[in-house]
C-alpha cells in the first residue's frame, strides 16, 4: 500500500471520530496550524504528511499505525474502551449507546445490519423500567460492581436526564434504516434473567415481576407492529413511511451464534461486536467486514423475511413468543397468591 492510501485511511480513521458533522478540512487546518489550500492538499494526497504532522494527529486522535496500516489477511486490529475508562453506571452506558449512534448517524447513508441472538437492546428503549432491569442484572450478577453487591432490584423514578439520553438513543436509532435479523431466542434470555431474579428474592417488590413481564408482552407486540408496517416508530406513537425509519426484519427458526453489529456507510463500512458484557470492540478492517457481511447475507438467505411479507410466519413467531412469557407470567401469579 502506497503513503497516499495510507494517508487517506488515516483520515478516514480521524472522520470516523467526529460526532456532529465536522469538516476534515477544518479540523486538519486547526490541528496543524496550516491555511485551508494546505490541509486541502494533504487531504487529496497532493502533499504528504510530514512525520510530526502525522505524530500530532495520531495522538491527539489516539490512533495507531498498526490499527491503520497492519494490512496482514490473518490479523484484524480491534478498538475497544479499557474497562478502567467506562463510567459503569446507567446514565454512562445510555451515553456510550448515544455517542456509538451519533457517529453512526453522522456518516453518509447509513444502514444497520443487526442479528439479535437475544434481546434487541435498541428497541429496549420503548420500555425504560426493561432497560434498566438489563441494566442492573449486567451490573449486579454479570461484573459483580460493587455498588450493587447488596442491592435488590426496585421500582425507581428514572432520572430525567438520563431518560433524556435515552429517548435521544431511541430515535436516533429509529433515524435509520435497519436490517435486524430474530431467531427463536429472542427475548428469552431477559425473560431468563427475570425468572432467576424471582426466584433469588432479588426483588425488593415481586409484584414488579408482573410489571416487567407485562412490558415484555408490550415490546412483543411493538416487535410485531413495525414488522407488519416495515417501520420503526416509538412505543405508542404514530407511525411513518420515512425510508430513514424503514426495518427489514428477518427470522430464522434455527439459531443465531451471536449478536452482530454491522454498519454500511456510503464509502465504508464497520463491525461492531457485544464484548465482556457492557462493552463492545470495533473494527473497520475492509477484509474482516466483508466476511461479515458475507456472513449475514447467508443468514438472511436462510431466514424468511417478516417485515410487511410472510404474515403466517410472523404470526407463528410472535404467538409462541407472547406464549412462553404468558406461562410464566401465570406461574409467577400463581406464587404470588399463594404467598398472599
Amino acid at each position: 500500500m502506497n503513503t497516499t492510501d495510507l494517508q487517506q485511511l488515516l483520515f478516514n480513521s480521524i472522520k470516523d471520530t467526529f460526532l456532529n458533522g465536522e469538516k476534515l478540512s477544518d479540523i486538519i487546518q486547526m490541528d496543524l496550524s496550516i491555511s485551508s489550500d494546505a490541509a486541502y492538499r494533504r487531504i487529496r494526497g497532493d502533499v504528504p504528511l510530514t512525520i510530526y504532522e502525522t505524530k500530532i494527529l495520531t495522538e491527539k486522535y489516539e490512533l495507531s499505525f498498526d490499527n491503520i496500516g497492519d494490512f496482514k489477511t490473518d490479523k484484524v486490529i480491534f478498538d475497544y474502551k479499557p474497562l478502567s475508562n467506562i463510567e459503569f453506571n446507567f446514565a454512562g452506558y445510555l451515553t456510550n449507546l448515544r455517542d456509538t449512534l451519533r457517529r453512526v448517524k453522522s456518516k453518509e447513508n447509513p444502514h444497520l445490519y443487526i442479528s439479535v441472538k437475544d434481546t434487541p437492546i435498541l428497541q429496549l428503549f420503548n420500555f425504560p423500567h426493561l432497560t434498566r432491569f438489563k441494566f442492573f442484572f449486567w451490573a449486579k450478577s454479570f461484573l459483580r460492581i460493587e455498588d450493587y453487591k447488596d442491592k435488590k432490584f426496585g421500582h425507581e423514578k428514572i432520572d430525567p436526564k438520563v431518560l433524556a439520553i435515552g429517548i435521544e438513543t431511541h430515535n436516533l436509532y429509529n433515524s435509520m434504516p435497519t436490517t435486524e435479523l430474530y431467531c427463536p431466542e429472542t427475548l428469552k434470555g431477559t425473560l431468563r434473567q427475570i425468572e432467576y431474579y424471582f426466584e433469588s428474592d432479588l426483588f425488593e417488590d415481586t409484584n414488579y415481576v408482573i410489571v416487567l413481564l407485562d412490558n415484555l408482552l408490550e415490546l412483543s407486540g411493538h416487535l410485531q407492529k413495525q414488522a407488519e408496517i416495515g417501520h420503526k416508530f416509538v412505543y405508542k406513537n404514530e407511525p411513518n413511511d420515512a425510508e430513514s425509519s424503514k426495518i427489514n426484519m428477518y427470522y430464522n427458526d434455527t439459531y443465531l451464534p451471536d449478536s452482530t453489529y454491522y454498519i454500511e456507510f456510503e464509502d465504508s463500512s464497520q463491525t461492531i461486536f457485544t464484548h465482556n458484557i457492557m462493552n463492545t470492540i470495533t473494527t473497520d478492517d475492509p477484509v474482516y467486514n466483508k466476511d461479515t457481511k458475507m456472513i449475514l447475507d447467508r443468514l438472511m438467505d436462510n431466514s424468511t423475511l417478516i417485515s410487511v411479507t410472510s404474515t403466517k410466519v410472523r404470526n407463528k413467531f410472535f404467538s409462541s413468543l407472547n406464549k412462553t412469557i404468558n406461562n410464566f407470567k401465570r406461574r409467577i401469579q400463581l406464587e404470588l397468591e399463594i404467598e398472599d
